[in-house]
């Protein structure tokens, strides 16, 4: 193999094992989290801290107003030409614009706390919490942002060190405030990631990002640029938000309908799943993104996507399947023996993941190749049929299962439409792709069965 070849592959094997280590990272720390938590929470508290870190995750992507994106696309162009003026000023606007937005959040949030509480708890109860967790929506508002700088460098460093110094931070404030504090404690320690992340990671690499951050000439904030980058935002803003909203309105309800155990038991297997997912969206949108991004139109981006389909969807299924088999166990070593109910709620849920991480490997090149009016309706599929796919669940009797299969019926239905709308623009999956993810989907829907009776 040539030298420079050699080089490249180096590379980007590098490349790729940081960010699959800042992904573990992020499992074990949520691991060790999760495990103290349930040793010091009953499920019921557990599910009390579900609906406030689910209130002020769909808060703090609010009031982050969707700016990863094009910040990432601004400071990339900006540092290919050696504009470091306008990497500046991007990284000012940004900052400025979400300042802003999340005082005014913030503000009202510890105003209106004990309405947010009801909304989300059916009581006012649990106001203090919800005053506690505006630190987190402060934090999660400037994480995107933050991140697309670190992604406008190509620079895989920085999400490493946010992975460890924010995981550190939380299992050390976890261990020391739950024992005292309980639900207090937990909601604290929990809000505290972002805020420490951030601060510990720019810090950490403040050297490399000095000149970044240097406020620019002509004022903070460049009205033009600030439009263009929010133009960009507000179509994947708006999809982040559906998403969170929507799974947190059905929570809501089924709260009331099947009592805050059942919504930890939930909380608990919505965790395991999305870590589980997770390994296959960071690498999709880390590193496979970037690249079909390239790729001369519908013929290349039906290559790339048919390329990765075997590897990605054979090996999302055997992932899948392996933690269903083992779900008992799984259960036991992240919480404790008191989550064994869930067993039957993750099966159902592990099949809706699997459905997703085959979406978004389908749908990757949906945005360079149509635009939003193609990548639009394919993210917010899912969202518009999980209420659906819960009514007609709830309407069967599923009960406390209603929303696990919901996940699993929703995911699957947007996997559908997915395969027709890229399907209809060119990207294709082959004879053996197709007979691949018929497979997968029957076999893990067979193993659910069995395994939830």
């Amino acid at each position: 193999m040539p030298a420079s070849r050699l080089a490249l592959w180096k590379g980007r094997a590098l490349r790729l094992w940081l960010t699959a280590a800042a992904s573990a990272v992020g499992a074990l720390g949520g691991i060790a989290r999760n495990k103290w938590l349930a040793l010091h929470l009953d499920p019921s508290g557990f599910g009390v801290l579900g609906q406030v870190v689910a209130g002020q995750t769909w808060l703090g992507t609010f009031t982050g107003l969707g700016l990863g994106v094009p910040v990432t696309q601004a400071i990339g162009a900006a540092v290919a030409r050696g504009d470091a003026a306008a990497v500046r000023r991007t990284v000012a606007t940004a900052l400025s614009a979400i300042a802003a937005c999340a005082l005014g959040v913030v503000v009202l949030g510890l105003t209106f706390a004990p309405w947010i509480a009801t909304a989300l708890l059916g009581s006012s109860e649990h106001a203090g919490l919800v005053r506690i967790s505006m630190l987190a929506v402060a934090g999660l508002a400037f994480q995107g942002t933050v991140q697309g700088i670190f992604a406008g460098y190509s620079d895989v460093r920085p999400p490493l060190t946010y992975a460890l110094v924010g995981n550190v931070a939380v299992v050390g404030l976890v261990v020391l405030l739950v024992p005292r504090h309980g639900l207090a404690g937990a909601v604290w320690s929990l809000a505290a990631f972002w805020p420490a992340a951030i601060a510990l990671t720019l810090f950490a690499h403040r050297r490399a990002y000095a000149d970044a951050l240097v406020p620019p000439d002509g004022g903070r904030f460049d009205r033009a640029l600030g439009r263009a980058m929010l133009k960009v935002a507000f179509a994947g803003l708006a999809l982040a938000l559906l998403d969170q909203g929507t799974l947190l309105a059905l929570r809501s309800h089924y709260v009331r309908t099947s009592g805050l155990t059942a919504n930890g038991l939930l909380q608990a297997c919505l965790a395991v799943s999305q870590q589980i997912g997770a390994v296959f969206y960071s690498y999709l949108g880390g590193y496979a993104f970037g690249k079909i991004s390239g790729m001369p139109g519908v013929e290349g981006i039906r290559a790339y996507t048919r390329k990765h389909w075997p590897p990605l969807a054979g090996l999302a299924a055997l992932a899948f399947a392996a933690v269903m088999a083992g779900a008992r166990p799984l259960l036991h070593l992240l919480y404790s023996s008191r989550f064994d109910p869930a067993q039957r709620m993750l099966a159902w849920m592990l099949v809706g993941e699997f459905a997703r991480v085959c979406v978004q490997t389908w749908a990757l090149g949906a945005l360079p190749l149509g635009g939003v009016r193609l990548w639009f309706p394919i993210g917010v599929a899912g969202t518009v049929a999980m209420p659906l796919t819960y009514a007609a669940a709830r309407a069967l009797g599923a009960g406390a299962m209603s929303l696990p299969c919901a996940y699993a019926g929703a995911h699957v239905l947007s996997l559908a439409f997915a395969a027709v709308a890229m399907s209809r623009r060119g990207v294709t999956l082959g004879l053996r792709d197709l007979s691949l993810l018929a497979a997968a989907l029957i076999g893990l829907a067979s193993l659910a069965f069995v395994l939830t009776g």
